[in-house]
């Protein structure tokens, strides 16, 4: 895979990939952020790769650099429940940073292939002792990203019915991970992603798609949508 990510030989990090701002990261000078890439390990990981597994100890902290992923949960009945999609410039393994010892709330897979900085519990506790504006951040990104998603899905799940749940879902996810393409954003989704992300049935998903390529507001391919006209999802059901 082409990696852009700037590395010594071997798996050292020296900078971040060209245009990448993550928050994790904001307002750093420049001497400190060399510091803190230089703490952190280069890890490239296949599509597909499961990297953190819910309830394994939290011994490292991530901040993905390329590719995208998702996280979810399985339930005691053996069912995967899908969580807050990744995109390059978030982090995830938050609980490494905790005092305490503690565990991953959360399993986390990568849809391509991917990079990520990866820094030791030990390492980035010592980090961001020295370095508070990282707690700040990942504050931040907690209360800004991750419990405002938790809101948001919340919300959706009791006060919207499957239709407005499964086109919510697209234009979140067309916004975070979809990628411009000839005549719309494509994404790289299953409908088994979507049956999942808005608790509803593999043939309500089907159902919804079918009518959503026939008024032309999306193009259905194996394993991908191209979504054309996104303001009419909720229109049309």
């Amino acid at each position: 895979m082409n990696c852009p990510c700037k590395l010594l030989p071997g798996s050292d990090v020296i900078g971040l990939p060209n245009q990448l701002r993550p928050r994790f990261l904001s307002g750093l000078p420049d001497v400190a952020l060399k510091t803190i890439l230089s703490a952190a390990k280069h890890r490239r990981f296949s599509a597909s790769s499961v990297i953190t597994n819910q309830e394994d100890p939290a011994e490292r902290f991530f901040l993905l650099s390329s590719g995208h992923g998702r996280q979810f949960v399985i339930t005691s009945d053996g069912r995967k429940i899908l969580l807050q999609w990744l995109t390059a410039g978030q982090i995830f393994g938050g609980a490494a940073i905790l005092s305490n010892p503690f565990q991953y709330l959360a399993s986390t897979e990568l849809l391509t292939d991917s990079c990520a900085f990866v820094w030791e519990r030990q390492t980035v506790r010592e980090l961001v002792s020295r370095y508070p504006l990282l707690l700040d951040n990942a504050l931040s990104i907690a209360v800004t990203e991750n419990i405002a998603w938790s809101i948001g899905a919340h919300i959706s799940l009791i006060s919207d019915d499957a239709h407005g749940r499964v086109a919510h879902l697209l234009m979140s996810l067309a916004s975070g991970v979809g990628e411009a393409a000839s005549g719309g954003v494509a994404m790289k989704i299953k409908n088994e992603d979507l049956a999942a992300g808005a608790n509803v049935t593999l043939f309500t998903v089907s159902r919804f798609l079918r009518n959503w390529q026939r008024a032309g507001i999306l193009t259905k391919g194996r394993g991908k949508i191209l979504l054309r006209k996104p303001e009419l999802l909720l229109a049309v059901g």
